[in-house]
C-alpha cells in the first residue's frame, strides 16, 4: 500500500468514527459538520504533500546533471501549466470556504427552541445557572440528550473561553459583552469541558465536565440540583459547606498557608480564639460569625492584610456570596467553624458525597 493509500485509509477511517487519533468521539449534532471539513482539509494536503514530494524526488533524480551542457536559456513559459497550477488551488479554497461557511452559520444560529442556560466564569471556576433557579458552582455542565441547547456565556473578571472538545464548540466569555454557544448532545455520557483562554495563575484548574442523559433523568438532576441544599439538616451544613468549598480553593486553602487570600485554616483558628484579622486599610476587626458572613456577601469591605502587611487582591467576585443564597453561605461559615472535624489524620479534606447529607422528607402515612 503506498503512503497516500494508507493516509487516506486512515483519514477516511477517522471520519466514519469521528475519534481515534484527531478527535475525541463526536458529542453533539455539529461535531460530525466539523469532522468532516477538518478531514477534507487534510486529505487535501496529505494529497498534494505526497504529490509534491515524490515529483520533486522524480525531477531531481531524472534531470540531475550528468555533464556539462550548454545553456538552454532559461525556464520557457508554459500556459496551460500555469493556469492549471493556479485554477486548481482556487478552486479548492473556493469549495473549503464554501463547507466552512456552512458550517459557521449553523454553529452561531440556535433554534429558537433552545433549553437556555447561563454560564459565568471567573478566576477559576464555572457557575451554571438553569432556567429553574438551580445552580452547579462545581463547573458540572448538565444537558439533555436530544435538545438544543445554548449556553449564554458571560464573565465576572477576565477573559476566559467555554471549550468542549468533544461537542466541537468553543466560545469567548468577554467581560461586559454577552456572547453564546449552542450544541445538541447525541448521546449519554460525561464529556471534559476546559477554559481555552489563559486566565491567571489557575487557568489549568479551571476544568469541569459536561454531563448529558436522557430526558426524565436531567428533570429529576435539575430539580435535585435546585433544592439539595434545602434538605440537608442543620447539623450536618458543615459538611454542606465541604462540598461549597471548591468555589473556594483556588484562593483560599484549608493548609494554613495563603494563596490570593487568607487560608481558611488561619481563619478557623482566630475564630476559635476570639482573635483578630489586620485589614489592609491599617484597622482590626474581631473573626467572630458576624465578620464570616460579611467577608461572604460584601468582601470588598474587608480586605484583609497578609503577614507582610501587604493586601491581598480584590478577587472574590462582590456577588457571589448573594449568589449563593442565605442556606449556602450559611454552610461555607459552618464549614469554616468546624473545619477540624472534615479533616483526616494527615490533615486532609475528607471526602463527602451529597448523597450521604441530604435527608428526604419522609413519605406522608
Amino acid at each position: 500500500m503506498s503512503l497516500l493509500s494508507l493516509a487516506s485509509s486512515l483519514i477516511a477511517q477517522t471520519g466514519r468514527t469521528g475519534g481515534g487519533f484527531w478527535f475525541p468521539e463526536p458529542g453533539s449534532s455539529v461535531a460530525t459538520e466539523v469532522d468532516f471539513v477538518f478531514n477534507v482539509i487534510t486529505q487535501i494536503c496529505i494529497f498534494f504533500f505526497v504529490l509534491i514530494v515524490a515529483l520533486m524526488l522524480i525531477f531531481v533524480f531524472k534531470y540531475r546533471r550528468k555533464e556539462h551542457v550548454a545553456d538552454t536559456g532559461g525556464a520557457t513559459h508554459n500556459t496551460i501549466l500555469e493556469l492549471t497550477w493556479t485554477g486548481i488551488p482556487i478552486i479548492l479554497v473556493i469549495l473549503i470556504f464554501f463547507l466552512g461557511l456552512q458550517g459557521y452559520v449553523r454553529i452561531i444560529t440556535p433554534p429558537e427552541n433552545s433549553y437556555e442556560i447561563e454560564a459565568m466564569a471567573r478566576q477559576w471556576s464555572w457557575t451554571f445557572t438553569y432556567p429553574n433557579g438551580a445552580q452547579d458552582f462545581d463547573g458540572v455542565l448538565h444537558v439533555p440528550v436530544g435538545v438544543p441547547v445554548k449556553i449564554n456565556l458571560r464573565s465576572d473578571d477576565v477573559l476566559h473561553a467555554l471549550f468542549i472538545p468533544a461537542f466541537r464548540v468553543k466560545m469567548d466569555a468577554v467581560p461586559g459583552k454577552n456572547t453564546f454557544i449552542w450544541f445538541q448532545a447525541i448521546q449519554e455520557g460525561e464529556y471534559p469541558l476546559y477554559c481555552a483562554e489563559y486566565c491567571g495563575t489557575e487557568h489549568s484548574q479551571m476544568v469541569g465536565k459536561v454531563i448529558a442523559y436522557n430526558a426524565v433523568e436531567f428533570e429529576e438532576v435539575i430539580e435535585e440540583l435546585n433544592t439539595w441544599i434545602d434538605k440537608v439538616p442543620d447539623e450536618k451544613l458543615h459538611m454542606a459547606g465541604r462540598l461549597l468549598y471548591n468555589l473556594c480553593s483556588a484562593c483560599h486553602t484549608t493548609d494554613g498557608k495563603a494563596l490570593i487570600g487568607p487560608s481558611f485554616l488561619e481563619t478557623h483558628n482566630k475564630f476559635k480564639d476570639g482573635g483578630t484579622r489586620k485589614l489592609a486599610d491599617g484597622s482590626s476587626v474581631k473573626v467572630d460569625e458576624q465578620y464570616l458572613l460579611k467577608s461572604i456577601l460584601s468582601p470588598g469591605d474587608q480586605i484583609a492584610a497578609s503577614d507582610s502587611d501587604k493586601a491581598y487582591p480584590r478577587s472574590m467576585p462582590p456577588g457571589l456570596g448573594r449568589q449563593l443564597g442565605d442556606r449556602k453561605v450559611l454552610a461555607l461559615i459552618e464549614f469554616i467553624k468546624r473545619l477540624p472535624e472534615l479533616k483526616d489524620s494527615d490533615g486532609k479534606l475528607i471526602s463527602v458525597k451529597r448523597s450521604e447529607i441530604v435527608e428526604e422528607a419522609a413519605e406522608p402515612q
